[in-house]
């Protein structure tokens, strides 16, 4: 009876811990799966989570806050008071209250508007760019990381062959169709390519914590990339005809000059502008708590400074300066349309020469598979040394590895042209 009380229990305490555990799905027992990431999934992940972006979204917000209180210069000020005063020689008590509106009206309040205006929009340009730059680093970096990690499967498809030829020669060392040379020098190129593939995995993963922080993740957050160079670089033939645009960085400059030529506009307006001021006044008073009288006065005042007109003086040196910054702004803008064009031809004839190349580095690669195949079966049949069987598969990986290269160079290449041109990223690659 008592062992039968024992088994229950046991069922009971069992029982009792298979719901604790079904209440607890968050345990960490349970595996985290990680984050198939798609080049369009990361870049929403970096818009929405990148410090740099943030930043640039709140001097945006500070222009816009700037372009609404623009208007303050032309807001009426207004005055209120009250008091009371005792004479000493009279003893009489005198209350005392006063309201007061002033107005000042002058040009330089619509200036402000513009510049403030004209503010709003350089900056409201410069996230833009800021968002596209940071766009075109996600994308860039995107398909830097499925290079490091295919070139990794090479790698590892190298080690794997070393690791096969090895033991091939060793067992024919075994049964004495080998030398021990040849089990040696099998040996020696196994393990040179371990080194090689710990150095490129550790770059892959110095590089995937660079990516999750310009994403915003935590180090800790595991990703999957979702995407090949191969499918990336799928392009066959491009028509540069018709493409036009102009870039970010180009449109930001224009906003620039745009805005110091407001800003001169004000300086020159400044130095000779008058400005009124309306103005009127309320005040009643009240002595020994008689009857109250009213006191009032209304005013305007045109007013023009002289001084400001004098070659010497800081409005004019104000205006100069101005001027100077746009002169300035105008070349930069002339020496970024000449920089925009011809990093633009410099584009077109990279692409086309990666198209071309890639057709090569394709041929090049199933030459090298081909022969590696051929140099295996040779060399199990007698007819070749170990030596040309290495040789050929270090042929083979780096066919492979200049294919890889050669993919990301030609995606890398209508990424730059597509933000130079300020066309939405994957135009020209569909």
């Amino acid at each position: 009876m008592q062992r039968f009380a024992i088994l229950i229990l046991a069922a009971a305490v069992a029982v009792g811990a298979a719901r604790a555990q079904a209440a607890q799905p968050w345990s960490s027992a349970a595996p985290e799966s990680a984050a198939a990431l798609t080049p369009e999934a990361a870049v929403e992940l970096a818009l929405a989570n990148n410090l740099a972006l943030a930043r640039s979204r709140v001097d945006l917000a500070a222009a816009e806050r700037a372009l609404s209180r623009a208007w303050n210069g032309a807001a009426p000020g207004i005055t209120l008071s009250a008091g009371a005063r005792r004479s000493s020689a009279t003893e009489a008590v005198t209350l005392s209250g006063s309201a007061g509106v002033s107005v000042t009206l002058a040009p330089r309040t619509l200036h402000e508007v513009r510049k403030a205006r004209a503010s709003r929009d350089v900056q409201s340009l410069a996230y833009e760019t800021a968002a596209r730059s940071l766009e075109l680093e996600v994308r860039k970096s995107f398909y830097s990381l499925i290079l490091a990690r295919e070139n990794l499967a090479v790698l590892r498809q190298s080690l794997a062959t070393a690791q096969k030829g090895y033991d091939q020669v060793e067992a024919k060392r075994r049964a004495g169709l080998a030398s021990e040379l040849d089990a040696l020098s099998a040996r020696v190129n196994l393990e040179n390519l371990k080194p090689s593939l710990e150095s490129a995995l550790t770059a892959y993963e110095s590089q995937e914590a660079r990516f999750k922080q310009t994403l915003g993740l935590e180090q800790g957050a595991p990703i999957s990339l979702v995407g090949s160079l191969a499918e990336a670089s799928s392009v066959s033939a491009l028509d540069f005809s018709g493409l036009s645009g102009e870039a970010p960085s180009v449109a930001a400059l224009r906003a620039s000059l745009e805005s110091a030529r407001v800003q001169e506009a004000a300086a020159r307006s400044a130095t000779r502008s008058p400005s009124l001021v309306l103005s009127g006044s309320y005040g009643p008073q009240s002595v020994n708590s008689g009857p109250w009288t009213d006191n009032g006065s209304l005013s305007a005042t045109l007013s023009f400074s002289l001084d400001n007109l004098m070659p010497w003086s800081s409005a004019r040196e104000t205006a100069d300066k101005a001027r100077d910054t746009t002169v300035k702004t105008e070349s930069q803008l002339k020496e970024a349309l000449t920089g925009a064009e011809i990093s633009v031809r410099s584009l077109r004839r990279s692409i086309e020469q990666s198209l071309a190349s890639l057709a090569a580095r394709r041929l090049t690669v199933e030459m090298a598979e081909r022969s590696w195949r051929l140099t295996e079966e040779a060399y199990n049949f007698g007819t070749k040394d170990i030596l040309s069987l290495q040789k050929a598969g270090d042929n083979l990986q780096e066919a492979r590895a200049n294919l890889l290269k050669e993919a990301y160079n030609l995606v890398s290449a209508l990424l730059d042209l597509e933000y130079a041109l300020g066309l939405p990223f994957g135009t020209l690659g569909r």
